[in-house]
């Protein structure tokens, strides 16, 4: 692997033999690759596992937050055989299957000092240093590419029974487990395409602006979809990009974060309720805290080691943002309580 400022890793190759180019970026939870290589929002992404072992116990789709691994590629340390009762196949079968190159035995200690000290860049897979550069040269920088409409569905997808309260979700890119949360509240979901998002605000009695993939600036289109929930006065959940995505329709700066915040032990402060969480982030952008003054809404929750925006709430409206993922279960079910909230806006709105 030969990353932009020319830094070459060699290891071995796993999985499909393939070239692959993207955004190399480090995760640094311990647990749950399976979720983390199905997560849409890592579209675009070759992803580096800090975590040593990596394929102990293999992958199986009640593991999975879509129907396919969504990285460009993945570099790890030790891959590992398998050994547990629910796994159908191994890492290698699995990339093979999917059409996905990986490489193992890289000094991934190496690799995230550099992403760390530098910050994330473009980097390339090949079994050739000169032919690696030539994919960097050749390939459009991950920030210049609107992901959503790779992982977004078609058609609107449909879950639950027809009689019970609606959630809209504008799917740029959702994970399946916020389609389970919304579902165990006793709500019916329907994912709609990025471009339908008037349908959702017609149809349905809240909205859920979900995750995904790459640059929120590059998403204006967008931007009406928060004019209108504000005139509405809509229930609206935004989680991740769609916690960044209220921020850019309320006239907010996004910035592109160093490294980011890939893991599923951060801390989040909630300073309504001055409780501490335990929650997973995947997130390489970030809003500026200044530039929401004015706009009605308030910061409710920051990262408290780099005090990075992690939850927005509007002051008169039934609006919440998370950018952290409350969905996630890295251990403790800390943030499960976002649902809870989201779900008694939606049902007391109107009354």
């Amino acid at each position: 692997m030969v990353l932009q400022d020319g830094s070459v890793y060699r290891g071995y190759a796993f999985g499909a033999d393939n070239e692959t180019v993207g955004e190399v970026v480090f995760t640094t939870a311990n647990v749950g690759y399976p979720e983390s290589l199905t997560d849409p929002s890592y579209r675009g992404q070759i992803l580096v596992f800090t975590s040593p072992l990596i394929g102990n116990y293999g992958t199986s789709p009640d593991q999975w937050e879509s129907d396919a691994i969504q990285v460009s590629g993945a570099v790890i340390f030790d891959l590992t055989t398998p050994s547990h009762y629910t796994s159908i196949m191994s890492l290698d079968e699995w990339f093979r299957r999917e059409g996905v190159p990986g490489i193992y035995r890289v000094d991934t200690r190496a690799l995230t000092v550099k992403l760390r000290e530098v910050g994330v860049m473009m980097g390339a897979m090949a079994n050739d240093v000169n032919r690696a550069m030539k994919l960097l040269r050749d390939a459009p920088r991950y920030d210049d590419i609107d992901f959503t409409r790779l992982v977004s569905p078609s058609a609107p997808i449909y879950y639950g029974d027809d009689d019970k309260p609606c959630i809209g979700i504008i799917d740029c890119g959702v994970k399946m487990s916020i389609v389970r949360n919304l579902l165990s509240r006793g709500f019916r979901v329907v994912r709609y395409p990025c471009h339908m998002w008037r349908n959702a605000l017609n149809d349905c009695d809240g909205i859920l602006l979900s995750n995904g993939p790459g640059n929120p600036n590059l998403l204006t289109y967008l931007s009406d979809v928060v004019t209108d929930v504000i005139r509405d006065r809509k229930p609206t959940l935004g989680i991740c990009l769609g916690h960044q995505v209220i921020a850019l329709g309320i006239g907010a700066r996004i910035y592109k974060m160093r490294y980011g915040h890939r893991a599923i032990n951060k801390p989040v402060l909630d300073l309504i309720r001055n409780k501490v969480y335990i929650t997973t982030h995947n997130h390489g952008y970030a809003v500026d805290p200044q530039s929401i003054r004015g706009s009605g809404f308030k910061v409710w929750a920051i990262q408290p080691d780099d005090n990075t925006v992690e939850g927005l709430i509007h002051e008169r409206l039934p609006i919440l943002t998370t950018q952290f993922h409350p969905e996630s279960k890295p251990g403790p079910l800390d943030a499960n309580w976002v649902f809870d909230e989201f779900a008694r806006m939606v049902l007391n709105h109107g009354r």
